[in-house]
């Protein structure tokens, strides 16, 4: 029962948020999805559930939906009119997926490489929305400050 007050507040809000995704559907020209933002909430506590978790998890969703879409973009038209798309994005995955493992240990701020990587996938999963994608994770972030602030708030 630790988690008691966490756990509502959680419950709560992730309810509201799928209700409003299911009943808007879309926003400014952006579908509401519930998944991405389920998604990086849950990378927000894997990284700690802070103001550093948060820059953590924001930086590496931009990051992870920029190498979705570099991978996405090589593979069609740089690669795909020779290899094929299938083959060429495989190739293009390939390449930036290594890329990622090494810049993430050598570079400060993209050493959350879960968190690029789980993005990127969100990326392919919108059917290649790139705003959508980032708003959507943006979203999850704030969401999970929220938990965390209002957990706090009503714990006092």
């Amino acid at each position: 029962m630790k988690n008691l007050k966490m756990a509502i507040v959680v419950g709560v809000l992730a309810g509201v948020w799928t209700f409003v995704a299911l009943t808007v559907g879309e926003f400014a020209g952006i579908t509401l999805h519930a998944w991405p933002v389920f998604l990086a909430w849950a990378l927000f506590f894997a990284a700690g559930a802070d103001n550093n978790a948060a820059i953590k998890v924001a930086t590496s969703s931009v990051w992870g939906i920029v190498w979705g879409f570099l991978s996405v973009y090589i593979g069609m038209e740089l690669l795909g009119p020779t290899l094929g798309i299938p083959a060429g994005i495989g190739l293009a995955v390939a390449v930036l997926a290594a890329l990622i493992v090494i810049l993430m240990t050598d570079v400060k701020f993209l050493s959350f490489g879960p968190g690029a990587f789980a993005t990127w996938a969100v990326y392919f999963g919108t059917n290649f929305d790139f705003v959508g994608s980032i708003a959507m994770l943006m979203v999850g972030v704030i969401l999970g400050l929220v938990s965390v602030k209002l957990t706090a708030l009503i714990s006092k």
